[in-house]
């Protein structure tokens, strides 16, 4: 079982955005003394450098926390990687997790049939337009540059982490490989202004769907349309999307 760490920074950025029973847990940093599960060390291997083991081993320890927030019976397990580096999760419980920069984060709930679960956190800053022009459709393009101007909030740098949240979310229902042009994402910005951040840090929300572009998968269920919100706040931009009912 993972040693306990000491106390962390814990920004609350996922709070009020979670749909019905999603639990997240997050951290600024990584805990000094904080160990990974041996089963998940030995599956990270020995040739991991520094940077991407203590991001690994924070995210599995947040993941654990919101897993006992939702109710797991055992939290403490080990979550091991699937075949494409998902985390599995425990029976009967789904789930995600994103780090970016000094950030981690997890969410977990209770596993619904046909609901899927998917987060993502990104630095707020642009990207080169290049990769704009890779990740977003002609659509995506014209509502983006339709959309006000928000401090800390880079629109096509959202999307990015929205598409990748959507990914995650997919994954479990489809053997088709995903691309940026497999979901069309739109923002509602401004819509719920939702609850500050612990400590201060509001920053800026709103409401998003992202709906299934192109052809249906060969094989498996139609990708259902998801629901998400966002929020950028402390220089960074966060978001979740599902299948479940808001909370």
């Amino acid at each position: 079982m993972p040693e306990r760490p000491p106390p962390t920074a814990s920004p609350g950025l996922f709070d009020g955005l979670l749909p019905d029973r999603a639990h997240a847990a997050d951290c600024l940093g990584d805990p000094v003394g904080l160990r990974a599960h041996p089963v998940e060390e030995a599956e990270l291997g020995a040739a991991a450098v520094d940077r991407r083991r203590r991001e690994f081993t924070t995210a599995r320890w947040c993941a654990r926390r919101a897993l006992a927030a939702a109710g797991a019976p055992d939290p403490t397990g080990p979550l091991r990687r699937g075949r494409r580096g998902e985390p599995l999760w425990p029976a009967g419980f789904t789930g995600s997790i994103t780090h970016s920069a000094d950030y981690r984060a997890a969410v977990a709930a209770p596993a619904r049939r046909g609901g899927v679960l998917g987060i993502d956190a990104e630095r707020a800053v642009p990207l080169r337009p290049a990769v704009v022009a890779a990740i977003a459709s002609g659509e995506e393009l014209a509502h983006l540059a339709a959309l006000p101007a928000v401090a800390g909030l880079p629109w096509e740098t959202l999307l990015f982490s929205v598409k990748e949240a959507v990914y995650k979310a997919w994954n479990p229902l489809t053997a088709d490989p995903l691309t940026f042009r497999s979901v069309r994402v739109a923002f509602l910005p401004g819509t719920d202004p939702g609850p500050g951040v612990p400590g201060g840090r509001g920053g800026s929300t709103g409401h998003l769907t992202a709906a299934p572009a192109g052809p249906a998968p060969e094989a498996g269920p139609a990708l259902p349309v998801l629901s998400g919100r966002y929020r950028a706040a402390c220089g960074l931009l966060v978001c979740v999307v599902h299948s479940r009912p808001s909370a």
